[in-house]
């Protein structure tokens, strides 16, 4: 059964809501919250893993079927995996599964060890170009480009300086002539988060910003502390998953990571046991575009497929199947439709297309994420429970009230919430304020409000429907 908890009121947004103060896990330190493999690589919004293991224990047993249909860095796989569960998960980011499935599979630490050896003597023959600012030749090839309307080698021109990609390619070749699937992913996935130190992308951004002042780190150097520390991080999952007597040879049998679409997942009805997951948040579009440097370098070589940028994200305006009717305008929430409302009032003349373009995407956002709710209730046995770890967002002054949006379309979609709990976000790996007048993201002091300063555990138990 679920813990009892502390709980103090919130008395500065609504008197009725408690905060479980048990949830927020604010005395953890950094190297709890990044332990082992959950450390290998930046990940925008990262679960808090003891938050997820304990959503895991207290709502499913030994060997259920976990999944995550927004799968992100795979927090929820690998504490499925430690906890002795079977784990699904699935993404529409390429690069997220990639990121996945080398985290969530343990490598026998001799058999890395012996990969390194051999790899670091091909590195020591590389040349070192060490950290250092742009050239006038850099910045002068940068500024050229119109990001904005760049294809994909215009990209990786504009990110990465002409000495960096060279050594960069350098130290992917022989990671692309492994032939271990699991080892490559594990190289891949280190050379994937050296990346942003190695371009002109800036320091601490979330977002695809630029820093013509930055200096850039040297290839060689910043994939080797990276490589060392992941080999250390890979030791303590094995070791970990061997004292509570799970075989780390056989967890490859015990978990699938797909490159699907959470609207339309292949499994059978009734086949999870419990669903953890982080749905995109409602302001936060097109967020492929935050791993654009791994997807440029992995597509160049082959490594990953192509994908557009303006992808069917949840919320997206590129969905093959949107059928848009000019007389239909509800979200499947009054919640939300409440807020769009005011968010309209918004639309003065100077501003009327781009709060028209933000009050579409947010509908879509609120449409998609009820497709998505009704494939959960699919695909989730009877009795079953689903998680949902969601936050409200501001837009242009106007509240967004994901939670409660979301909590009606589970409701009729085959959902009755048993708990909600609300926890402070101690820590989120994204810019943490946001403009009131605007709505956009700024690490500036100039900011007035946070973005996420608490988030909602939604737990709804799976019931029968007419026909069930």
């Amino acid at each position: 059964m679920p813990r009892a908890l502390k709980t103090h009121s919130n008395n500065q947004s609504n008197a009725k809501k408690t905060i479980e103060v048990d949830w927020s896990f604010s005395k953890l330190k950094r190297k709890e919250t990044l332990w082992g493999p959950h450390g290998y690589h930046r990940y925008p919004a990262k679960f808090i893993p003891q938050l997820v293991r304990q959503l895991i224990e207290d709502y499913s047993t030994i060997d259920s079927f976990i999944g995550d249909p927004f799968v992100g860095s795979a927090t929820t796989g690998i504490e499925a995996l430690r906890t002795g569960r079977r784990f699904w998960g699935a993404d529409i980011n390429p690069v997220a599964r990639l990121i996945s499935q080398a985290k969530c599979a343990p490598i026998d630490p001799q058999l890395l060890n012996l990969s390194w050896k051999k790899l670091e003597k091909q590195l020591e023959r590389l040349h070192r170009i060490g950290r250092r600012k742009l050239t006038q030749r850099d910045k002068k090839t940068i500024l050229s480009i119109d990001i904005a309307r760049a294809g994909s080698k215009e990209r990786l021109v504009y990110w990465f300086p002409k000495a960096h990609s060279a050594i960069l390619e350098k130290v992917l070749r022989p990671i692309r002539a492994m032939r271990n699937k699991d080892i490559r992913a594990f190289y891949l996935c280190a050379f994937s988060n050296i990346l942003r130190s190695c371009s002109i992308w800036l320091s601490g951004s979330t977002k695809p910003q630029k820093d013509l002042d930055k200096i850039l780190s040297d290839p060689v150097d910043a994939f080797r502390r990276q490589a060392r520390d992941m080999i250390k991080r890979n030791k303590l999952y094995w070791d970990d998953l061997d004292r509570v007597n799970i075989s780390p040879s056989e967890i490859a049998e015990r978990f699938s990571i797909d490159l699907q679409d959470a609207r339309s997942l292949p499994l059978n009805r009734g086949q999870l046991d419990l669903i953890v997951t982080s749905p995109p948040y409602a302001t936060c579009y097109q967020y492929l575009e935050l791993h654009q440097l791994t997807q440029l370098w992995f597509e160049k070589f082959g490594i990953l497929g192509p994908v557009d940028l303006r992808h069917a994200c949840i919320g997206g305006n590129k969905f093959s199947n949107r059928k848009e009717t000019k007389n239909v305008i509800s979200t499947g929430s009054s919640s939300a439709d409440r807020a769009l409302l005011k968010l309209t009032q918004k639309a003065k003349a100077e501003i009327a297309s781009a709060v028209e373009q933000e009050i579409r995407a947010l509908r879509y956002y609120f449409r998609d994420m009820k497709d998505v709710i009704t494939e959960l209730a699919r695909v989730l046995g009877i009795g079953k429970h689903l998680v949902l770890i969601v936050g409200d967002s501001i837009k242009r002054g106007i509240k967004i009230p994901t939670s409660d949006a979301l909590h009606e379309i589970a409701t009729s979609s085959g959902f009755e919430l048993e708990r909600k709990i609300v926890r402070k976000v101690p820590v989120r790996v994204l810019v943490s304020t946001r403009d009131k007048k605007t709505g956009r993201f700024s690490s500036t002091q100039d900011s007035d409000t946070q973005v996420y300063p608490e988030e909602d555990i939604l737990i709804f138990k799976r019931i029968p429907t007419q026909g069930q």
